[in-house]
């Protein structure tokens, strides 16, 4: 791992921009340039975007997400962006780099758009061992980690992938959910709970469902869930 983070050091310096590489106008330490900073807001999700889901949605029409079971076992979905242009950069890096710094604007985007709300704990999405010893890191943990620094909410690791399935992104959509179908299990008391599931990226939420029905089968009271961004279903993200 640290190998992967010195190359990414070399690669990415802390005074160049992650999303255009403006080596001017930023300050050490600090992932974007303030222009790509500002690009960001073009990617916020709407307000007249489904108040559940978040997908986007034509005033006056049902939610397609949400009456094709999109939600099921999850009370609500919270994210700032919807995925593309400088969110989906700073996500690639934060998954495949790894670039750690990528991940401050996304869990301080992520930790604005909880607003009030805070759970009894935040359960970051986990990977298998095996791959988890691939990539170095979990991105949604390390998210997870830092929107319980903005937030105080303390997080529990409440799961584990107990089967090595395959990417999400290698299957076609209505593959997804038998892929991830009773591959985790809770491993941490969650009784009484009201969790909220965190990961980088909602697509046509398959593992999402699998981990909030695995939680309330171990008695939680409710399980929501944090993204950075929410990818329409037109433009599906590779990852998981």
């Amino acid at each position: 791992m640290q190998i992967f983070r010195s190359a990414a050091r070399v690669l990415f310096p802390d005074c160049r921009c992650l999303v255009c590489g403006e080596p001017r106008d930023i300050h050490s330490g600090d992932a974007l340039c303030g222009s790509c900073a500002h690009s960001l807001a073009g990617h916020a999700i709407p307000t007249y975007a489904c108040p559940l889901c978040l997908s986007p949605m034509r005033t006056g029409e049902p939610c397609h997400y949400c009456v094709s079971g999109g939600m099921n076992g999850l009370v609500s979905a919270h994210a700032p962006f919807y995925y593309g242009g400088a969110v989906q950069r700073l996500i690639v890096l934060c998954k495949f780099g790894p670039v750690e710094i990528a991940a401050n604007p996304l869990a301080a985007a992520m930790t604005d758009c909880l607003g009030t709300a805070r759970p009894d704990a935040l359960v970051p999405v986990p990977l298998h061992h095996e791959r988890l010893r691939e990539r170095g890191f979990n991105q949604a943990a390390l998210l997870c980690d830092l929107v319980s620094l903005g937030t105080g909410v303390p997080v529990l690791h409440a799961l584990t992938r107990i089967r090595k399935t395959r990417r999400q992104s290698s299957l076609p959509p209505e593959a997804r959910e038998d892929n991830v179908r009773d591959a985790f299990d809770a491993v941490a008391p969650v009784t009484g709970m009201r969790l909220m599931l965190v990961d980088d990226v909602r697509t046509t939420g398959s593992t999402v469902r699998a981990c909030a029905k695995t939680l309330m089968a171990a008695g939680a009271m409710e399980v929501r869930l944090l993204t950075a961004a929410v990818a329409p279903q037109r433009n599906l993200p590779k990852g998981e």
